[in-house]
């Protein structure tokens, strides 16, 4: 329940900053990510980005762990500080996103951890959001379920790199302790962890495509964003409820639960 309410309050603070966002794009404030956003190969261009960024962390991870820390730590500095400076000046929001993250490598613990991620997704989110059309980003989707179900159940690195991230705090992965102990398989023997963990990328591409259907109205993007969280109460309920061994990619489920959510929401 705790994952899930964090879920949408991290969709919710993205779909404000993404109407904020679209005024300022709109008035010329801010220009937009991408000059056309319509263009069905940004789907393709955003997905080579994160198979680059995938394969630097599994280099770090195999290099040295300290490498995934700095990657870690300079995105979540660099999105934090844009987040903060949708409400106060740049020098103070800067401050603030050092002063994080300073504080969560010292006292490092999941909790810490999750603050990074909560004020780190929503301004990616909104600024992708509200640079490209949903239709663009549903693709996208697409695209990212198969991939996600692929480095999961084919290639596994996904699962490598899940191993690798959750036992120590990490803004990569938000995790959330529960009372029963699930044995996990992450394919060279099963480990005993009481917890429930979501990638950053799973709260990102949800609040993203919630962002950009503020193009259509706000009851798009709310209906997306609470059909996503029913879908992640459904999956972990299923998971710790049938004792489920195994990692499973949550994409492809966020993504079916956003076609019913597009889809209903045009005739409500």
């Amino acid at each position: 329940m705790f994952m899930v309410l964090f879920f949408i309050s991290i969709s919710l603070f993205s779909i404000y900053l993404g109407a904020l966002t679209k005024k300022a794009i709109e008035k010329g404030e801010v220009k937009p990510v991408f000059e056309n956003p319509s263009d069905i190969t940004n789907s393709f261009y955003m997905l080579l980005l994160i198979i680059v960024g995938t394969v630097l962390v599994l280099l770090f991870v195999k290099v040295k762990l300290e490498l995934v820390k700095l990657l870690e730590n300079l995105a979540v500095f660099l999105l934090t500080t844009t987040t903060f400076s949708y409400f106060l000046p740049i020098i103070p929001s800067f401050i603030i996103a050092l002063s994080l993250i300073i504080f969560s490598e010292l006292k490092p613990s999941f909790l810490l951890k999750n603050i990074c991620i909560f004020f780190s997704i929503p301004s990616a989110a909104a600024i992708i959001g509200a640079s490209l059309d949903f239709k663009v980003l549903l693709i996208f989707f697409l695209i990212l379920a198969l991939y996600d179900i692929i480095s999961v159940f084919v290639t596994k690195h996904m699962v490598y790199l899940a191993e690798k991230l959750v036992n120590k705090p990490t803004a990569f992965i938000s995790v959330f302790t529960t009372k029963k102990i699930r044995k996990i398989d992450f394919g060279n023997g099963k480990r005993k962890l009481n917890i429930i963990a979501l990638g950053a990328g799973d709260y990102f591409i949800s609040a993203s495509l919630s962002v950009s259907l503020l193009s259509l109205s706000i009851k798009h993007s709310f209906l997306n964003a609470i059909f996503n969280s029913i879908a992640l109460l459904l999956l972990f309920y299923i998971l710790t409820k049938r004792g489920i061994s195994k990692p499973l990619p949550a994409i492809p489920f966020l993504f079916i639960s956003s076609l019913l959510a597009v889809f209903i929401s045009f005739y409500l």
